[in-house]
């Protein structure tokens, strides 16, 4: 229950860290390039434009390793889940003025609430978001690094988002200094919350610890009848 409550953090953090990108109007985080760049072309919400990619990303899961798992399945009810959080705080969260220092340090402030999201959903291992399922997928069947494939991608959604524009004929929404500063540090801040913010109490057990907590019980039952039978021979004897 602790896991579940702490997942349900990581994602209105990341939620709500989309939606603070946007009003600061640096330019959103990659992983939500293409889904922003959807949603002005086309005069859509944000969370729906979410959802769209994220069962798109899901699609790509399942053609790719050629099959549906409970993992890819239980992606979809995510979507639809994060697609609800980001049009509510697009709602609720007003449009940010002021000068453009405070909106520099407001920015840099928001990029350690979506790190920490995101750590908060890894660490949970529930479900994977899409944007990082999709990674995994392309990691496995290719055999190719998981932090290699990450950053390929991520650079291939800014790029994607960059051609939609283009051939709209739009502005590139989206697309700005913040965007590089995101993909540049984002990494980095996660590595500093594993390094000084552990959290082991909300980490999924492992097969093994449940073995050896078990092969421990088992060996202190064996501790114990060995000693009533010491204790019995003695009477005995």
């Amino acid at each position: 229950m602790k896991r579940l409550i702490f997942y349900f953090i990581g994602l209105n953090l990341i939620a709500v860290a989309v939606v603070l990108n946007i009003r600061y109007d640096f330019g959103v985080a990659a992983f939500s390039s293409v889904m922003y760049s959807i949603s002005e072309i086309y005069k859509i919400s944000l969370g729906t434009a979410s959802i769209i990619c994220y069962l798109l990303f899901v699609l790509i899961q399942c053609i790719l390793s050629k099959k549906m798992t409970l993992a890819y399945f239980l992606e979809i009810p995510l979507s639809f889940a994060f697609g609800f959080l980001t049009d509510l705080y697009d709602w609720v969260v007003p449009e940010i003025g002021g000068n453009i220092v405070l909106r520099m340090v407001l920015f840099i402030l928001t990029m350690f609430v979506t790190a920490m999201g995101v750590y908060l959903c890894v660490k949970t291992d529930v479900v994977l978001t899409p944007t990082d399922g999709i990674v995994k997928t392309i990691a496995e069947v290719f055999s190719f690094p998981f932090s290699a494939v990450k950053n390929i991608f991520d650079i291939s959604l800014i790029l994607i988002s960059v051609f939609l524009c283009l051939i709209n004929r739009t502005e590139l929404y989206g697309i700005g200094v913040g965007t590089v500063l995101t993909a540049l540090f984002i990494g980095r801040i996660i590595k500093l919350y594993e390094r000084y913010l552990p959290m082991k109490m909300i980490e999924k057990p492992k097969a093994n610890d449940d073995e050896g907590t078990k092969a421990a019980e088992e060996g202190n039952s064996d501790q114990a009848a060995r000693a009533v039978e010491e204790g019995n021979n003695d009477q005995v004897v």
